[in-house]
């Protein structure tokens, strides 16, 4: 309750910042028009910029510049961190719960509710967000997302799921487009809605619908501990999905407004393979450059960021080749080699800087989808009924997907076994990308007014029902499941863990009680806050030895490449080296700690003088 009383009063202050704004404002153009030098100047200047085009509604007078793109960013940054700190421990994701702020200010914006309060400057910043272009979202916000997660994926684990992702994001996905493009046209048939809509609109919907965006999915994978294989999988199939339903977009999307040539298959197989080279050749020159820069973070970080985006400019406005599938090549090659040409004193800078990079469009682009579908959305009952019938279908769809090759999946890489694949049925959301991908077609006149209408509130109510849905009960889902459940092996060393952490801290007090300058504090309410070994969740229920001695296996293996690290860090491993080396601890982590480390022959076969 604390908490959420201070919530309401920073988005207080921001109203009264807003009124700020607004009073200063009106002073301005009131002195403006007291002055009659600087009413003649703001019209010979507001006469020159309309010449060149460049007056925009909303815009200060007097200066040609639209201002509400930049107080939106400021006032959704600060909600969105006041929303992380204080509400951290809420129910709902915290993207989720940004979405709803979204549709929260979009609707107080639609019915002018900000305006008639006084704070119609703040209504301008949000009207701003509701009518972006959806080329936009794809262009700032995708290359950053995009690339992060390549860049933060573990790549041994990767290599090891990729085929399983590809499988997902490639036929997968076909199998997923057709079972909902033949489902509703079975609604069209039974007269409960889509009524106009061709075959070709019903494949590019679901084209659209088939971009999952599990970014809720994957933080509370992370934070319940889950498997890393799971959120691996998980998160390639999303990235490449993303590519994959994109390009099937635009294959489509061309038939239908008659700008498509040739042969589809071949099309699908140019714009994705193109995408891979883009990324390829850029990551190969930024490799090539980092190897001769040393320890300058300026230089290092911005071409890094420079390369994410040029990739994926080239890509899609040079080539016409995929950006999604150039920007994971570059990610994922920067994740792999580029990891140790990468300055060592650099390394932990550039992960931390895509993390907050991450963070920052991830707060934009939730606000700003919330913004959207309040602002543009339009349902009508027989909308509400077709949204229903078509989010049932998309789990269907989702099911079809995972479920024709999980026979086949679970035997290659590590497989996939079947109460993770439970969860990745159910955690595929749907969020900005289908989104963007929706308004671009409601924008075209080239399509009928009302199937592009219907299409652009179908895949709304798709990313709001997988939202405040699917989201806000995996992580129920995951506990059922018992894939958040650490096994007795590893309770057992933390509860050893927190007892000795608990003990050097009664030790430490005994001896600041002997200290006369620290004899008088109140040692009772100290000794409260040390950690207390029985509030571990889960008891260890009985010991095996055999899984005792595996898990010792595993953290000596775990400490061993740390040390690698370590040795690449201060100069003493090539980078050749710590790579070789690394990828040799990596396959023998694959083995769960089951081969006895006297009988690895990892070092003496990569042994060379």
């Amino acid at each position: 309750m604390k908490r959420l009383l201070i919530l309401l009063t920073i988005f207080a202050l921001i109203l009264n910042l807003g009124f700020a704004i607004q009073k200063e404002h009106v002073k301005n153009d009131s002195l403006s028009h007291k002055s009659q030098t600087e009413a003649v100047h703001a019209t010979n200047m507001a006469s020159e910029i309309e010449n060149q085009g460049e007056v925009t509604e909303g815009s200060h007078e007097g200066h040609g510049l639209n201002l509400a793109p930049f107080l939106f960013i400021i006032l959704s940054l600060f909600i969105g961190t006041a929303t992380r700190h204080l509400l951290s421990k809420g129910l709902l994701p915290y993207t989720i719960m940004l979405l709803i702020i979204g549709l929260i200010l979009g609707l107080l914006t639609r019915f002018d509710i900000l305006q008639a309060v006084g704070l119609g400057i703040i209504g301008q910043a949000v009207q701003w967000a509701g009518n972006i272009d959806p080329h936009l979202i794809l262009y700032l916000f995708l290359p950053t997302l995009i690339f992060e997660a390549a860049y933060a994926l573990h790549i041994h684990t990767f290599k090891k799921s990729l085929v399983n992702a590809v499988i997902l994001a490639v036929p997968g996905i076909m199998v997923a487009i057709v079972i909902t493009a033949f489902a509703l046209l079975l609604i069209k048939s039974m007269g409960i809605g889509l009524n106009e809509w061709t075959i070709l609109l019903a494949f590019l919907f679901g084209a659209i619908i088939s971009a999952t965006d599990p970014v809720a999915v994957v933080a509370i994978l992370k934070e319940v501990g889950a498997s890393k294989r799971l959120s691996t999988i998980t998160e390639s199939e999303s990235m490449l999905n993303d590519g994959t339903a994109i390009v099937f977009f635009m294959t489509i999307f061309g038939l239908i407004t008659g700008e498509a040539g040739g042969n589809a298959f071949v099309e699908f197989l140019k714009v994705s393979l193109g995408g891979v080279l883009v990324g390829a050749v850029i990551g190969w020159g930024i490799l090539s450059w980092l190897k001769k820069v040393f320890n300058d973070a300026l230089i290092e970080i911005t071409v890094v960021i420079g390369a994410a985006y040029l990739s994926f400019y080239i890509a899609e406005s040079v080539l016409h080749v995929s950006g999604v599938i150039a920007v994971v090549t570059l990610g994922i090659s920067m994740a792999g080699p580029g990891k140790t040409k990468v300055s060592p004193e650099v390394t932990h800078f550039l992960h931390e800087f895509w993390e907050l990079a991450a963070f920052i469009a991830n707060t934009l682009i939730f606000i700003i989808v919330g913004v959207v579908i309040a602002q543009q959305v339009n349902y009508t009952l027989s909308d509400l009924k077709v949204l229903l019938l078509v989010y049932v279908t998309i789990h269907i769809a989702r099911l079809g997907t995972i479920y024709v090759f999980y026979p086949l999946m679970r035997r290659i890489g590590y497989g996939i076994a079947f109460k993770d694949s439970i969860v990745l049925w159910w955690g595929g959301l749907r969020g900005a990308v289908a989104l963007a991908l929706a308004l671009i077609v409601a924008i075209d006149s080239r399509i009928p007014f009302e199937p592009r209408n219907q299409l652009l509130s179908l895949t709304a109510g798709i990313v709001i029902l997988t939202s405040l849905i699917n989201a806000t009960t995996v992580r129920w889902l995951i506990d059922k499941l018992g894939l958040s459940k650490i096994g007795d092996i590893k309770a057992g060393l933390m509860m050893q863990s927190l007892q000795q952490i608990r003990l050097s801290g009664e030790k430490e007090i005994e001896k600041l009680k002997e200290n006369r300058y620290m004899s008088g504090a109140d040692w009772d309410k100290v000794s409260s806050f040390l950690i207390d070994a029985n509030a571990v969740e889960e008891k260890p229920q009985h010991f095996n030895l055999e899984d005792a001695i595996a898990e010792t296996r595993k953290r000596l293996l775990q400490k061993e490449k740390e040390s690698y690290w370590r040795q690449f860090s201060m100069g003493m491993l090539s980078s050749e080296g710590v790579n070789l080396l690394s990828d040799q601890i990596d396959a023998l982590l694959d083995f769960g700690g089951k081969i006895p480390l006297s009988e690895r022959q990892d070092i003496e076969n990569i042994w060379t003088t």
